[in-house]
């Protein structure tokens, strides 16, 4: 498994959909999940420190784990099937029994976000991330082209990846929360 922190969200103007940005915690890469505003909503407030006054549902869940003296072990993104991630909360509960619960990567990031959990990546989804290096993110336009490799088969691999990486340098903060329903 690959551990990853969320290194921030972002805002995909072409589907109008917020993206979590899950970053390796020993390496360059990053695992960009399309989520709903009101996820991203909670996660920006998590990421915060923030909170609402009334408890809502991770903050019920939460309560309710403490009650029963269990504790959210780790989350793992574990699957992308038909273009959904999947993911699992794995819970400690007494006597040292493990639980495995089926949830949303969404809900589960916050999760562990509210309960100080790790986060991993299941090793079958290393093809879903994106490759950053200090280089892409300081000057994109000076990368070069893999070396034996078919030129315009080549340009349509960059031109795909840099638009992913400028749409995601220009969201801002503010992007959240703007939505006409």
């Amino acid at each position: 498994m690959i551990e990853v922190y969320v290194s921030g969200l972002a805002f995909d103007t072409i589907s109008n959909s917020p993206v979590v940005l899950l970053k390796e915690r020993d390496g360059k890469r990053l695992l960009p999940i399309w989520i709903g505003p009101n996820e991203a909503g909670i996660i920006a407030l998590e990421l915060s420190g923030m909170s609402y006054k009334r408890p809502l549902t991770h903050d019920l869940l939460k309560s309710i784990l403490k009650g029963f003296s269990a504790h959210l072990q780790k989350v793992v993104v574990s699957a992308l099937k038909e273009n959904t991630f999947y993911a699992k909360f794995y819970l400690l509960a007494s006597e040292n029994e493990i639980i495995e619960i089926d949830a949303r990567p969404s809900d589960s990031i916050t999760m562990a976000l509210k309960m100080k959990s790790p986060i991993y990546i299941s090793e079958e989804l290393e093809d879903s991330f994106v490759e950053l290096s200090p280089a892409d993110e300081e000057n994109p336009e000076d990368d070069d082209f893999d070396e034996g490799t078919d030129e315009e088969e080549n340009e349509e691999d960059y031109l795909s990846k840099m638009d992913l990486r400028k749409r995601l340098r220009n969201i801002k903060p503010e992007d959240f929360g703007n939505y006409n329903l």
